[in-house]
């Protein structure tokens, strides 16, 4: 009994705050939706599902802080060794999916290819939610500034209340621009790391042997660099997409700014 106690007190002290407050890949938000939530909502999802993800992830970390504690207790009888288990149980359950880094130390190459693929398909439906989300919500401000300008000029809003919601509509836009940029930014970061790596693969099988017959350990079936030259291409083509849905944000807010300036005058 004393030992299960002193196991829980030691987890319950683990340092798996990194885990718990993981701070958001799409930064803070900086819009206050007041008046235009349906607007902000497609952002706010994003959020919203990034959180469930951490909440899976401390979740994992947890129960991967208990087993290791218990299996190091009982492997060592000694708390020096229930902490280290918590700490590298927790470690291994805060860990999900691969690094396409970690998938370049595989000794053969398709299993490399496969694993490139996967975390190609991965990038891809992540910056096409981005940019869907930061479209959706770009288009919407966009069309609650038209409206907010009518109303203007009939005379339902004074020049308070019109700077006033603006202000949320000009946040709103600023906040999807920049999620969208900071997203394209790291995918053109990541085509690069999978150009080098489709460079490497092609140099190693330049030199390889021209033996028709599969090397030890070649999984039957598998990915070539083709198969993933391929798929860059599609993630190219995603990232046009994203810079698309960028220069619409920009182009709807200097537009925004220009028309306001002409009605305040």
């Amino acid at each position: 009994m004393l030992k299960k106690t002193m196991i829980l007190l030691l987890i319950s002290a683990l340092p798996l705050g990194g885990v718990w407050g993981c701070a958001s890949k799409y930064g803070e938000q900086t819009t206050d939706a007041v008046r235009f939530p349906q607007c902000y909502a497609p952002i706010k999802q994003l959020r919203d599902d990034e959180s469930s993800v951490h909440t899976s992830t401390a979740a994992g970390a947890v129960g991967g802080a208990l087993l290791g504690a218990v299996v190091g207790a009982l492997t060592t009888g000694k708390v020096s060794g229930a902490v280290a288990g918590a700490v590298a149980g927790g470690a291994l359950g805060a860990g999900a999916g691969y690094a396409s880094g970690k998938a370049q130390e595989e000794r053969d190459q398709n299993v490399r290819m496969a694993a490139y693929l996967k975390d190609l398909d991965g990038d891809i439906s992540g910056l096409n939610a981005v940019t869907a989300s930061a479209r959706h919500s770009i288009q919407c401000y966009d069309r609650e500034f038209r409206t907010l300008i009518v109303n203007y000029k009939s005379g339902k809003l004074n020049k308070l209340e019109l700077q006033d919601a603006y202000n949320e509509i000009k946040n709103g836009i600023g906040e999807s621009e920049r999620i969208l940029g900071e997203t394209l930014q790291k995918a053109y970061d990541r085509d690069a790391q999978y150009q080098a790596a489709i460079n490497s693969e092609a140099r190693q099988g330049r030199s390889s042997t021209a033996s028709k017959k599969a090397p030890a350990g070649r999984v039957a079936n598998a990915p070539s660099a083709n198969a993933v030259q391929a798929k860059q291409v599609a993630y190219r083509n995603t990232i046009k997409d994203g810079e698309k849905a960028r220069q619409e944000a920009q182009k709807a807010r200097t537009q925004h700014e220009e028309e306001l300036r002409i009605i305040t005058s």
